[in-house]
């Protein structure tokens, strides 16, 4: 069983969601693992926001660009903004990295490069006092675009810890 405890570094990679996350926490985790069937990354396709509706606000939607190596963010949750006091929406991983000192663009990476959905307890950047559980879930787009290698984006939530 995964517990966070407030004094180690701002991210930290846990193998489960702790058990006393919020439960919708563990419903996407669930959703995407039921969508990653035969080891396949889930498709953009079952990822829609009808089929996202009860996690919709929590998530933000990175996509990957290859000429700058790095993650720019698409949609950013409502639940994410209220979280952290800032839209980061047109912004990339690496901004947010400089400016918390955090390491997104390597978890993001990691993602991406296993197709594996990650765990991290966290810090709350803007909230010190605030902790959290971070889903990055990659997934596969539809369609390609015309020069385009990278099929993936990386969807990420984060649901706020009870206080202990």
């Amino acid at each position: 069983m995964a517990r966070f405890r407030p004094r180690e570094s701002k991210e930290h990679v846990s193998d489960a969601i702790p058990v006393e996350a919020p439960y919708e926490a563990h419903r996407l985790l669930a959703f995407w693992k039921d969508h990653a069937r035969d080891g396949m990354i889930p498709s953009r396709d079952d990822f829609t926001p009808d089929n996202l509706l009860l996690w919709i606000e929590d998530i933000s939607i990175y996509e990957y660009h290859p000429e700058k190596d790095d993650y720019q963010i698409l949609l950013e949750g409502e639940n994410i903004v209220a979280l952290s006091g800032e839209d980061w929406r047109g912004a990339y991983a690496r901004e947010i990295d400089c400016r918390y000192a955090a390491s997104l663009h390597a978890a993001l990476s990691k993602a991406r490069r296993t197709g594996q959905a990650q765990i991290h307890l966290v810090h709350i950047f803007q909230k010190q006092w605030l902790r959290g559980v971070r889903l990055l879930l990659p997934v596969r787009r539809v369609g390609k675009r015309e020069g385009e290698e990278d099929l993936l984006q990386i969807f990420l939530a984060i649901f706020p810890m009870p206080a202990e």
